[in-house]
């Protein structure tokens, strides 16, 4: 794929064998000509299809595309792309992730925080841990710098920027409102030290992952926070300082950011929603209602209690069988996808329902159909052998067959009753072919 090649020779260029140091090291000017390289690259091989199937194609959130909200560290970012890749690498067409590079690259102000450096490091990881999905074609980088000539700014961008502003603006009332009621806000100081401050947000986990959150401010630290020093602390704030200080914006920005650049490329390229849970997906529903919308952690939570065998596979082998029975592939999911439609919704029940009572029945009747298609043909080279045999062994005990009867068998009916049970037990070798007949071989051959 020419997209991996000049990916990495770039990186190779730049780094020199030495990621980290270069990332955390090198000059401003010079990081920022590394991470648009890296942008304008991405951007250049992953152009949208022109014919796009929205039930098959999506646009991932940022947590799914492996970045730091709702939880930067590495343990959460690696469950959440192993959710993406067991989503795209089982269901999808294609799968848009959000690009860290180009977002830096657009985001440019002239000095690099560490932040911003670690995000692009991230970045990096994450690629390499979704290559062998991004090299398939299914995972690939979205964008969303688009260009417009003079009329299509006027008559498409600047309209769909105006709508999602305004959605945007109901969407933090309504957040702000909910989390306001249910969220503790604390404040603190780590260690003792007073330039340490750091807030403590805990809430429903449909927002806030893990239940809890930890913001520490970037040096200087604010001169707002200078009238908490004199509070005992930890120091629980009331509603009021809750809204004067602007915490919850840290939870709400990213949330609100995420579903706009999602409607963005939906709107754009055509794509659906993946998202995380199902509160985001009711937030979606709101932006744009006619979005169809997927819920990867109902997906994999469906099939890591009914189909683990499959879930636990190497992502490799479940690409190499998705390349080698294509149209397989396609049954299943076209199947897979009318049960999905007729639930009404991706929710962790519906979803395992599914699972539990739609397919793992068929994935059973496989199973069933190749165990007794394999006893039948075994019982019929024991009953072939079998009869050879006997048929020799009477006739040499009653001496009625010529005493060299043995070299006769061997040589005629005894070859012939071996070579039709070796053409039977060659049967054995066709349970494939039974096991094709169900619209889910795709699934159970997955789990061989």
């Amino acid at each position: 794929m020419e997209f991996i090649k000049e990916f990495e020779e770039a990186i190779n260029i730049w780094c020199d064998g030495d990621i980290q140091g270069t990332i955390f090291d090198s000059s401003d000017e010079n990081f920022y000509e590394f991470v648009e390289t890296l942008s304008l690259i991405s951007k250049y091989h992953f152009q949208p299809n022109e014919i796009v199937n929205d039930n098959f194609s999506f646009i991932a959130n940022s947590s799914l595309s492996g970045g730091a909200h709702p939880c930067s560290s590495l343990e959460c970012r690696k469950k959440k792309l192993n959710q993406l890749a067991s989503f795209a690498s089982l269901y999808a067409d294609e799968v848009y992730i959000q690009n860290p590079f180009e977002r830096i690259h657009l985001n440019h102000h002239g000095t690099f925080r560490e932040v911003e450096r670690q995000e692009v490091l991230a970045g990096i990881a994450n690629y390499f841990y979704l290559k062998p999905i991004i090299n398939s074609g299914i995972v690939k980088y979205a964008s969303l710098s688009q260009n417009f000539c003079t009329n299509h700014s006027e008559t498409i961008a600047k309209p769909l920027l105006e709508s999602i502003h305004k959605k945007e603006d109901r969407l933090v009332e309504a957040l702000e409102s909910y989390l306001l009621k249910n969220c503790e806000v604390i404040y603190g100081i780590k260690d003792g030290v007073r330039d340490h401050p750091f807030f403590e947000v805990r809430g429903p986990e449909e927002f806030i992952e893990h239940g809890v959150v930890y913001f520490h401010p970037h040096a200087p630290v604010p001169s707002k926070f200078e009238n908490l020093y004199g509070n005992k602390l930890p120091h629980v704030f009331s509603k009021q300082e809750v809204l004067s200080s602007g915490i919850l914006d840290n939870i709400i920005g990213p949330i609100v950011d995420d579903l706009s650049a999602q409607e963005w490329h939906s709107t754009l390229v055509g794509t659906s929603y993946l998202c995380d849970n199902q509160a985001k997906i009711k937030l979606a529903s709101k932006i744009n209602s006619k979005a169809y919308s997927a819920n990867s952690s109902a997906f994999e939570n469906g099939l890591k209690h009914h189909l683990p065998a499959i879930y636990s596979n190497d992502l490799s082998v479940i690409l190499d069988l998705r390349n080698k029975e294509e149209e397989a592939f396609s049954v299943y999911r076209d199947n897979l996808n009318k049960f999905m439609k007729a639930s009404k919704s991706w929710n962790d029940k519906e979803v395992s329902s599914v699972f539990q009572d739609q397919i793992l029945p068929e994935v059973n009747l496989i199973n069933k159909k190749v165990k007794d298609w394999k006893v039948g043909v075994r019982e019929s080279i024991s009953q072939k052998l079998l009869f050879g045999t006997a048929t020799a062994s009477f006739g040499l005990y009653g001496g009625v067959l010529p005493a060299n009867i043995g070299e006769i068998v061997a040589a005629a009916g005894g070859a012939s009753a071996i070579g039709v049970a070796l053409m039977d037990y060659n049967k054995t070798l066709k349970e494939k072919n039974e096991a094709r007949k169900n619209d889910f071989y795709f699934l159970w051959q997955a789990q061989q």
